[in-house]
């Protein structure tokens, strides 16, 4: 089995009783997140680079700064884009969650409406 598959089994898992669980998203984009982490995708060296280096020089960084919704949303959503495997990972998950199904256009404006809040890394 494949990290595609075994990633799509433990969503349908974390989704298996969604209706009482209202921190369903945020649970998947977390998850999403980790499995992205893991196939390298950075972004201006947010997740990997930046957790070495905390891990080397304690309170470089605030608790914060790893565990902002909002920067874990913006990084699945660019890794999203850039590869095919967590874009579908992204669409189970938005499609369960969200009363629209998602699309390139919606990644896009997720993407802008997160940017425009000031999120980055």
């Amino acid at each position: 089995m494949d990290l595609h598959d075994e990633t799509m089994i433990i969503l349908q898992d974390l989704a298996e009783d969604f209706e009482s669980r209202p921190e369903l998203y945020d649970d998947m984009i977390g998850f999403i997140q980790y499995q992205a982490n893991q196939k390298g995708i950075e972004f201006d060296g947010f997740f990997r680079s930046k957790w070495e280096i905390e891990a080397d020089h304690p309170m470089t960084f605030d608790e914060k700064y790893f565990e902002d919704e909002n920067r874990s949303e913006l990084y699945v959503y660019l890794a999203a884009e850039r590869d095919e495997e967590v874009f579908s990972w992204l669409e189970y998950a938005w499609n369960l969650t969200h009363e629209e199904k998602l699309t390139e256009d919606i990644l896009h404006r997720e993407i802008y409406n997160l940017r425009e809040k000031g999120v980055g890394f």
